[in-house]
């Protein structure tokens, strides 16, 4: 039986007031909401990748809008706010509307209408168009209560991306949008608050087209934090949770948070303030096993679709450099496929750089979790010339190790790390930095398409790792030892990788061709900064 543990996990659940009342975990943002409010302005836009949490952002908004005060009580907006009054609040999901046809679009955004119409006790003038009847709900709320009216439209792209492979559709359905959106500018007298998120923002909508006061906080270093887990949040809100993460798979905490940290943290839109992904860590800490859980529910499938009808044209495992006027925003009829898989997850802000008076965007792939998703989706898919590079190099090293030398390997490792500033590394302050060797040694070994395993409990001990060629029943016992001491030599540390390896007799679990590796990693310090130099030795178990 799991001991009790502070609060529980809100798996499934993206409306405020049902986790609330469920006493599940709330990451507070209400300080978010109050910013917004306080500034002043009256349109707001949004966009996040999908399964980071702007659902439940919304359902804050409306339930804070509601004025349901109690609902706040353990956040910080509930004793820095005097305003609880209940406002009218009109929420639109575009994502639960159908968008298959222009005129499906037209009837389920009018019946969408009446019904909130109709919640409110409003009549509404009979055979009128979804624009007429728009405008009218938000005149009609604002007469009916003598308060402005709030407005939530969530996914306001879903017709267009859903669509996105069919020009004419998209054109059709951009149009509808147009004229709808534009009765939130018409309708300016009558609103309070308008707050509206995406995937993407997309060029040729009245959205943006037209509203010359619209405020976009996406990039906006105050609201980085809006969606996601902060570091700082992670470890406040979830420490029981990830403690019994750890219990369940025989880690210590800190090697349990290092391991969510490569797995799925690294999102940043300001280059500075960097967030977990919040459906995948709460989906580790429910399941308490590590796997990629993004993908699957995550990613868009107009990414998909895109890129089987071209070629990607930029290799995403190395950073890669955009304008900020291309970072923005996305034209439907040119699509620019880096902004694309920005917008879709695949890509996250390392660092801005202002550059001849323009703004430019280093963008690298968040974390592993991303990383595996983009090779085994979509890189796989798409970029073969790669995928046969990889296959390849990983015959010639493993032909290499069982022929009991590992130069090749010891080489392309050192290769790999040499460029890996474009992951995200573990910040070495109060950390051990052979575990960030141990990522990196993990990452390259499944770019390779290694059959690997790591840290495997043994009676007395936990092996590192294990290469194995399953078809060929050979396996690859590998010790890694790492230093940054100047005086301590290669030769020591094989020699200590060795002796670890042969007095626990890690072989004894393995049966068919074995050989054993000691693996050596040594930051070699150069003028300011250090460089990795690797070292690795073949033997055979001893008789």
């Amino acid at each position: 039986m799991e001991k009790d543990i502070r609060g529980r996990l809100s798996v499934g659940v993206s409306e405020f007031d049902d986790l609330i009342e469920q006493n599940k975990i709330y990451v507070d943002k209400t300080s978010f909401i109050k910013k917004m409010v306080d500034y002043g302005e009256k349109y707001y836009f949004l966009s996040r990748p999908r399964r980071f949490g702007k659902t439940l952002l919304v359902s804050t908004l409306e339930n804070f809008f509601h004025g349901k005060k109690e609902l706040f009580k353990n956040t910080y907006i509930y004793n820095n706010w005097d305003d609880w009054n209940e406002y009218s609040v009109i929420r639109i999901s575009m994502k639960e509307i159908s968008n298959e046809s222009p005129n499906r679009l037209k009837k389920d955004l009018l019946k969408l209408i009446e019904i909130i119409a109709k919640d409110n006790n409003i009549k509404l003038i009979e055979g009128g168009s979804y624009i007429l009847t728009f405008g009218q709900l938000i005149k009609d709320l604002f007469q009916k209560s003598e308060n402005k009216v709030i407005v939530l439209i969530n996914e306001y792209d879903a017709p267009i991306i859903d669509n996105i492979t069919n020009s004419k559709l998209v054109d059709e359905n951009r149009e509808i949008l147009q004229n709808f959106y534009n009765v939130l500018k018409t309708s300016e007298k009558y609103l309070k608050f308008v707050f509206v998120t995406g995937i993407s923002k997309f060029t040729k909508t009245s959205m943006f087209s037209k509203f010359n006061n619209l405020t976009e906080i996406t990039l906006d270093e105050d609201y980085s934090m809006i969606c996601g887990i902060s570091h700082e949040e992670l470890e406040n809100y979830y420490h029981d949770h990830i403690q019994l993460v750890a219990d369940k798979n025989s880690y210590s905490y800190s090697e349990t948070l290092d391991k969510i940290d490569f797995f799925y943290d690294g999102y940043s839109w300001d280059g500075k303030n960097r967030v977990f992904n919040p459906y995948s860590t709460l989906h580790v800490l429910a399941q308490k096993k590590f796997s990629s859980f993004w993908f699957s529910t995550g990613t868009p499938s107009f990414i998909a679709e895109i890129f089987k009808m071209r070629k990607i044209s930029e290799n995403y495992f190395k950073p890669i450099l955009i304008k900020e006027t291309d970072l923005n925003a996305i034209d439907p009829d040119n699509i620019n496929e880096t902004t694309l898989l920005f917008q879709g997850g695949y890509l996250t802000i390392d660092n801005k750089i202002f550059k001849n008076n323009i703004m430019e965007y280093s963008l690298k792939i968040p974390n592993f979790e991303v990383e595996e998703a983009f090779k085994d989706n979509l890189h796989n898919l798409y970029m073969l010339k790669f995928e046969t590079g990889f296959k390849n190099s990983q015959k010639e090293i493993w032909n290499e190790v069982i022929n009991g030398k590992c130069e090749k390997l010891s080489q392309n490792l050192r290769a790999f790390i040499s460029g890996i500033s474009y992951y995200n590394r573990i910040s070495i302050e109060n950390k051990e930095k052979w575990k960030m060797y141990s990522m990196i040694f993990n990452v390259w070994a499944r770019q390779k398409d290694f059959h690997l395993r790591e840290e495997i409990a043994m009676e007395d001990g936990r092996i590192d790792f294990v290469l194995e060629n399953i078809k060929e029943n050979q396996t690859l016992i590998i010790e890694m030892k790492y230093t940054q001491d100047q005086s301590k030599s290669f030769d020591t540390l094989i020699n200590e990788a060795f002796k670890q390896i042969e007095y626990k007799k890690y072989w004894w679990a393995y049966t068919g061709k074995i050989k054993l590796m000691a693996l050596a990693l040594k930051d070699i310090k150069i003028d300011n900064g250090y460089i990795t130099d690797v070292k690795c030795k073949i033997k055979d178990v001893p008789i």
